[in-house]
């Protein structure tokens, strides 16, 4: 694979002080932040330094660390040093390991789905205290569902890029074989585009990549109003009466040749399969639009971005991922005021702007679709806007510390289960069997 295909692959495997102040907060919070307290940083005279892990987008990331150090970093006398540490998944096993080692960085970026985790651990502390201590208003964090930043009532993580799962459509193909080049919005109408497309072409019309749980919880959602988990996060719904039947449309699509699934290994097979111009959909996240984008200039045919489509019953519903920025429970208070000072230069809008300009990755603030730049983005790139009016459907992910392990679980399962012809409810039941011995372990 040539150099820009491996920083491609990167990219999927995606998918964060002299104190002088005198004031100190105490947050109220039963979770493990609560006694955590805050004092507001205060330039002095050395050079406070600072240790960030990073994940996903990691040029993106060293270059707003490069515009922090050389702005408001050297304005305060803070330096932040800007560790790539690889995927969410990576990166996740080491913080914890750094945890357990009392190696943490100050600060770190993991996906929105582990604040619980990080918190239940004492990884992370409270930011309840900081904001109060600074000032700090938290009402423009308004795009797409916010119930990952908070464990209970208090805010434990920032928004740092927001992903929602969307489909990818071959509008070159759409039209030459008398397709609606805006994709299907109804799953019935995307079993007709399937197999219109594969009579036309004799070949797969669309090939997922079963790397993310994520995607089926959106798929979950939209096609059966489904959750992956109950509302109290102590039992799946995956062998459900919406779940064996959105499964059943998967397996049927499969046997038909209308869509094949690859596993986490082939992900070079899925990158070339999504390339070809005889695909004409997929699902996958908003956050590689620019990279879908490369893959289809380079084999001529133009791409459009849809919504998921909705279910019989007019349901549509979308995980919000992405990624959070953390503070780790470690450093003196000056470290961690300093910290914070990071992170709110980090959150705020032209920054939220650039990230998302740069990636494919949404902003993370309401007043960064009104600055110059993303009005620009938007309008060079509309599957933008087709993400952004998507996130009036946008649910939250599981905040269950364990569900790493329920991810793990199920993505490595579901491939059988899809391609085989054992009887897809059997196949399920079982699955949930051992979904639910992890989450009341």
């Amino acid at each position: 694979m040539t150099n820009q295909w491996n920083h491609m692959k990167k990219k999927f495997a995606v998918v964060l002080t002299a104190v002088v102040g005198t004031t100190v907060i105490l947050s109220g919070c039963g979770q493990a932040g609560a006694n955590e307290s805050a004092v507001k940083y205060t330039k002095g005279d050395k050079v406070v330094e600072l240790k960030f892990w990073t994940s996903a987008m990691e040029q993106v990331n060293k270059d707003l660390v490069d515009q922090f150090n050389k702005t408001k970093g050297a304005e305060l006398n803070i330096h932040v040093s800007a560790e790539y540490q690889g995927d969410y998944s990576e990166i996740q096993q080491k913080v914890n390991a750094a945890a357990i080692a009392n190696t943490l960085p100050n600060a770190f970026i993991g996906e929105v789905s582990q604040t619980k985790g990080f918190a239940d651990s004492n990884t992370i502390v409270d930011l309840e205290p900081f904001m109060k201590v600074n000032d700090f208003n938290r009402d423009d964090f308004k795009i797409g569902d916010l119930d990952n930043l908070y464990v209970d009532k208090d805010m434990y993580a920032f928004p740092h890029m927001r992903s929602l799962p969307v489909m990818y459509v071959n509008k070159t193909l759409a039209k030459k074989v008398g397709l609606n080049e805006n994709g299907p919005a109804t799953f019935d109408e995307l079993e007709s585009y399937m197999e219109t497309a594969y009579k036309a072409t004799g070949k797969t019309p669309m090939y997922l990549l079963n790397n993310d749980l994520w995607i089926l919880e959106a798929l979950l959602s939209s096609y059966s109003n489904t959750n992956m988990l109950n509302d109290e996060e102590t039992a799946t719904n995956i062998n459900s009466k919406g779940a064996v039947e959105l499964i059943s449309f998967l397996r049927d699509g499969v046997s038909k040749g209308l869509i094949k699934v690859f596993n986490p290994t082939q992900l070079n097979d899925f990158v070339g399969a999504v390339s070809d111009p005889d695909t004409l959909l997929t699902f996958s996240s908003i956050g590689g639009y620019k990279i879908f984008l490369g893959l289809a200039a380079k084999s001529k045919y133009e791409l459009g971005v849809a919504m998921i489509p909705e279910g019989k019953g007019g349901t549509r519903g979308v995980p919000v991922g992405g990624s959070n920025v953390y503070m780790s429970n470690t450093g003196t208070e000056e470290e961690k005021a300093a910290t914070f000072e990071f992170m709110e230069w980090l959150s705020d809008t032209e920054q939220a702007a650039y990230a998302s300009a740069n990636t494919g990755y949404l902003p993370t603030r309401l007043s960064s679709l009104d600055t110059d730049l993303m009005k620009k983005t938007m309008a060079e790139f509309p599957g933008y806007k087709v993400a952004i009016d998507e996130l009036k459907f946008s649910k939250k992910r599981p905040t269950t510390g364990v569900y790493h392990e329920v991810e793990t679980l199920v993505v490595s399962r579901l491939g059988d289960i899809l391609t085989d012809n054992k009887d897809v409810q059997q196949g399920l039941d079982a699955l949930a069997k051992d979904v639910n011995a992890i989450l009341t372990r």
